[in-house]
């Protein structure tokens, strides 16, 4: 098996949205390689759900008949009932989830600052090598080509940037519109050529604005209304797939859920609580083999690589961070992270570590959760239970130990997409020039679980100043926000252009 530092070259990148590369030219390339392409063997449909908890799916105990195709998955596959996020953000979690690294490793920390190094080889690449047709259609700016996502897609097929970032909206594409250009792609295939599709579903993302339809099978509740709209895009998808699906692996898994006012957060990024890190994750195999099983110990973003490397029969690679979901051995636990406020809130970094029963917080103030007594995360226990700490702070000395791939910078010209993602809700974009702290740094900054209060002042103050102008209610807010969390340059601005 091919190691993860990769030395294909990049994806051409550049202001084309959607670029092709003929697959004869790759298999040519490929036979005089000496690595022609293998026989035919499983396709792979890779969804990834945006902002999606687990409880919005009837299959983790959320509403009856809302999300039905999910459901159905479910019903057919596996279902991972303690997997987590590596970290609340999009472009974070989904370098993980391709790359099958964690965020440490590949260098990404946050949104819209940098791009994926060539060198972390991706599903994409590891499918085309063996004859894939691969093909990536994604639903928001926040994963656009900049970010590097692109390496090994034949066609990778992302909105496009406005120059006028108040257009920003229109920068996003409901689930419908994927659908419709993953199934024109799928009509275009070669024969029978197996293909590797990921498509990325947007619409449970603040704002929620569901189709009215989708709203009133929620009965009103437009966040669950967004996850039904993505459910019947999905079904759509899964429908034209009929002849085909019992030679296909299907996985459906979050990128992160949402706070929904859980630990003060409504949206999500800043905090590592379970409200924003817990997230569906379902794979279904071929021929629905192992249907309806349902796993309990601890599953990650990452390890969907290994996964499927081992569903398709294509080895292993012992310099990913993840393994094997469909073997018997349990995990020793997961990490996950932020850095979203290092930059722009003068944070710490929240880092941890978990096994599904204690939780380790690493920041400037450290966290201790028993997850069996308080799975709400309400009673922090470190100080009565000291020792729990150390075997999880064992694992992160470890991760920290091994190879990384840094992250690139952005080219200038590439710059004004973290404008856009500022306006998709992204307040943690800022400047990628200082120097990060180390994963177990204890740095003098305040801790992002103690800024909650200051974090959610800033929030409604800039939204007041947004909706309404400069009030007096807003104004209030964010001068409370700046007042405890003085190095919150976000709060700053928006309280100057007030």
């Amino acid at each position: 098996m091919q190691p993860v530092l990769s030395s294909l070259p990049q994806a051409p990148r550049g202001s084309c949205r959607s670029f092709r590369v003929r697959p004869l030219l790759v298999f040519l390339v490929l036979a005089l390689a000496g690595c022609a392409p293998a026989p035919r063997g499983p396709s792979v449909l890779l969804l990834t759900l945006d902002t999606t908890n687990p409880e919005a799916l009837g299959a983790y105990g959320g509403p009856a008949g809302l999300t039905p195709n999910l459901d159905r998955l479910a019903r057919e596959g596996l279902v991972f009932e303690e997997a987590r996020a590596v970290a609340p953000l999009t472009l974070p979690a989904h370098a993980s989830l391709l790359t099958g690294l964690y965020p440490p490793r590949h260098g990404l920390r946050r949104n819209g600052e940098r791009a994926r190094a060539p060198a972390a080889l991706t599903l994409a690449e590891r499918a085309r090598e063996r004859g894939y047709a691969t093909g990536a259609f994604v639903a928001a700016v926040v994963l656009a080509p900049e970010f590097g996502l692109t390496q090994g897609f034949d066609v990778y097929d992302a909105p496009a940037v406005p120059r006028d970032v108040e257009q920003h909206l229109a920068a996003a594409r409901p689930a419908d519109e994927i659908a419709k250009r993953a199934l024109a792609w799928l009509a275009a295939r070669e024969g029978e050529q197996p293909f590797f599709l990921w498509l990325h579903f947007y619409d449970p993302h603040f704002p929620y604005r569901p189709p009215a339809a989708a709203s009133a099978r929620a009965r009103g509740n437009d966040y669950l209304g967004e996850v039904a709209a993505m459910d019947e895009a999905i079904g759509r998808v899964l429908d034209a797939l009929a002849g085909e699906l019992d030679g296909t692996i299907v996985a459906a898994l979050a990128d992160h859920g949402e706070g929904l006012g859980r630990h003060g957060e409504e949206t999500h990024g800043a905090f590592v609580f379970d409200s924003t890190l817990r997230i569906p994750f379902l794979v279904r195999l071929p021929g629905a083999a192992r249907a309806g099983e349902r796993r309990a110990d601890p599953a990650s973003q990452v390890d969907l690589v290994p996964t499927l490397l081992a569903a398709l029969g294509w080895g292993s690679d012992a310099a990913l961070d993840g393994r094997d979901l469909l073997s018997t051995s349990s995990a020793p636990g997961v990490y996950f992270e932020s850095y979203f406020g290092v930059q722009s809130f003068g944070w710490s970094q929240a880092v941890g570590w978990t096994d599904g029963r204690a939780k380790y917080v690493h920041s400037s103030v450290p966290e201790l959760y028993d997850l069996e007594l308080d799975p709400r995360e309400e009673d922090e226990c470190l100080a009565r239970a000291p020792a729990r700490a150390e075997e999880p702070r064992e694992h992160l000395r470890a991760l920290c130990g091994r190879t990384r791939i840094a992250a690139e910078e952005l080219p200038g010209d590439k710059q004004h997409v973290q404008r856009e993602i500022e306006h998709l809700g992204y307040a943690g974009v800022g400047s990628a020039g200082d120097a990060e702290p180390e994963p177990l740094d204890t740095p003098a900054r305040p801790s992002p679980h103690r800024m909650r209060m200051a974090f959610a002042d800033y929030m409604d103050g800039r939204k007041a100043i947004e909706e309404h102008g400069a009030s007096p209610e807003g104004c209030a807010l964010l001068e409370n926000a700046v007042r405890v969390n003085p190095e919150n340059h976000k709060a700053w601005f928006s309280l100057a252009r007030a």
